[in-house]
């Protein structure tokens, strides 16, 4: 018996958009949050310890590139043939000026393999998730 969900899980959204097999690589961009850097708050939100859930090749001293081809390495032994989106987890990664921004998602969509950018906006909820396909 096949049981209707009443949410969109993220799987099921992605099967709905691309045709294979598709994994989020976080990324470390090096961006802050208004509620750290003071503008807004001080410490962050109450989940908001990034190195408990950034994987080790999240490291702001290597580029996006690169966290992507080491995060490409991690997943490849699963699926070859998979496909990646850029997953711009630390703090706010919409937090910074527009060419910044720009500058480092285009850098991402070069990267072979990645058809997407995963990106949350300026809230504290992965709920809010945002996916541009290319």
């Amino acid at each position: 018996m096949s049981t209707q969900l009443l949410y969109n899980d993220f799987p099921t959204f992605l099967r709905k958009y691309f045709p294979y097999k598709v994994q989020k690589i976080s990324l470390n961009a090096g961006f802050t949050c208004p509620n750290r850097d003071g503008t807004k708050g001080w410490g962050g939100c109450t989940y908001c310890n990034n190195q408990t859930f950034n994987p080790d090749y999240c490291r702001t001293e290597k580029s996006i590139a690169i966290q992507l081809e080491e995060g490409k390495c991690f997943f490849a032994h699963k699926y070859p043939e998979m496909k990646y989106l850029a997953y711009f987890q630390a703090y706010t990664n919409t937090y910074a000026e527009l060419e910044g921004l720009k500058r480092k998602y285009e850098e991402a969509l070069a990267v072979d393999g990645v058809v997407g950018l995963v990106r949350v906006p300026i809230v504290c909820r992965k709920v809010c998730c945002v996916i541009w396909k290319i």
